[in-house]
């Protein structure tokens, strides 16, 4: 099955990757900028199963990234219609990745443009917030947002 790892530049899309796979499979880096630039298909066995997790290039980043954020978005779009598509092995899993700081209607929108827009809320999606320094942080951020 395929799960489609998307979200901002510098979520930690790469490494949520590495972490689960728990080796350095895709390339990370701490600049501010995006490292991934186009989608990267990474084949993996988990659990004696087959997935195939898919990295794609961070969105939000602005013009001046290494990808811009229209080029990041039509991407996506572009690799969520093949995956949808009768053609193809479908997705099992959406997984949104977001900085802690990202405010909730940037969250919102882009679930509803893929998740809603091109999945019709037909694949199941998690939400993976990074950047907690402590429990009360991220239990103040739930009640929050």
């Amino acid at each position: 099955r395929n799960i489609v790892i998307f979200g901002e530049t510098g979520s930690g899309k790469s490494s949520f990757i590495n972490t689960i796979v728990q080796k350095q499979l895709a390339k990370t880096s701490n600049d501010a900028h995006g490292c991934t630039s186009t989608p990267e298909r990474y084949p993996v066995a988990i659990s004696n199963k087959k997935y195939v997790l898919i990295d794609t290039p961070g969105l939000n980043e602005g013009s001046v990234g290494a990808v811009p954020d229209v080029k990041a978005k039509k991407l996506l779009k572009s690799l969520l219609h093949e995956l949808m598509s009768s053609r193809s092995d479908d997705i099992g899993l959406m997984v949104y990745c977001a900085r802690r700081a990202t405010h909730p209607d940037i969250i919102v929108k882009a679930c509803k443009k893929f998740y809603s827009g091109i999945c019709h809320k037909r694949v199941p999606i998690i939400l993976i917030v990074e950047g907690w320094g402590s429990k009360q942080d991220m239990e103040r951020w739930w009640v929050t947002n």
